[in-house]
């Protein structure tokens, strides 16, 4: 998917949260428990279960700063949560594989 216009980002990212939200349901519910797995496990799982292509994760953190930044948002406090969100979601793109030892 395409995330350079906002609408489209919005989207994606919306995507992302309920995702996330939902993989804490799970470990939340009566059947749940934490669960471990690797990086590029959780991004197959992610990609599979939101229909989301994993090359657009990898620029989330930065097109989110720029989206803030091009709406002028003067209080970024308020999207620190959002912004911990698309920075994990870059971060688990860019190092599916893991960091070499």
């Amino acid at each position: 998917g395409n995330i350079r216009r906002a609408e489209h980002f919005i989207g994606f990212m919306k995507k992302v949260v309920e995702h996330l939200k939902a993989r804490l349901r799970s470990v939340a519910g009566p059947n749940g428990g934490v669960r471990s797995e690797t990086p590029l496990a959780f991004l197959h799982r992610m990609t599979n279960g939101t229909s989301l292509e994993a090359k657009p994760l990898r620029f989330a953190y930065s097109r989110l700063s720029s989206l803030l930044r091009t709406l002028q948002v003067s209080n970024l406090d308020d999207f620190n949560a959002l912004t911990d969100v698309a920075d994990f979601a870059s971060l688990l793109a860019t190092y599916s594989e893991g960091i070499a030892k």
